[in-house]
């Protein structure tokens, strides 16, 4: 049995960034500038890959961290310490630029991420730790 949750998305942010590289990929088909053309093309499909798998799974006593092809990351439920809001931009497995939280674990480890349903999120991980300190 587990829980997945996905990843809040601005998507004020993604659209006009995809809308430009399929202009641009448009231009360089065009131009039959091939390399280009792939290039562009595997920049798209990484983003795409972020904006359709990028989620956070409880499973066990483990919080799995997927985000594209590019982050699975494991951390252990109960080393999780404390989690707490941040406005912290820092690149991370977060498609959103607000409502992310920064969840510190083992000594000095942390990640931001931006599940969507929040609360449910937080208290799925209270649920099998109940040591975790949170300001939210």
């Amino acid at each position: 049995m587990y829980s997945r949750f996905i990843s809040k998305i601005s998507y004020w942010l993604f659209a006009p960034l995809l809308s430009f590289l399929v202009v641009l990929m448009v231009m360089t088909a065009l131009q039959e500038l091939w390399i280009g053309t792939i290039i562009l093309l595997a920049t798209a499909a990484l983003i795409l890959s972020f904006l359709l798998r990028t989620y956070y799974q409880i499973e066990g006593n483990m919080l799995r961290i997927v985000c594209g092809f590019l982050i699975n990351q494991e951390i252990d439920i109960k080393k999780i310490r404390k989690i707490v809001k941040t406005d912290n931009p820092v690149s991370s497995p977060a498609l959103s630029v607000k409502d992310r939280i920064e969840i510190y674990y083992d000594k000095y480890d942390s990640v931001i991420i931006s599940p969507e349903r929040q609360a449910e999120f937080i208290q799925s991980l209270k649920l099998i730790n109940a040591n975790i300190s949170t300001n939210l």
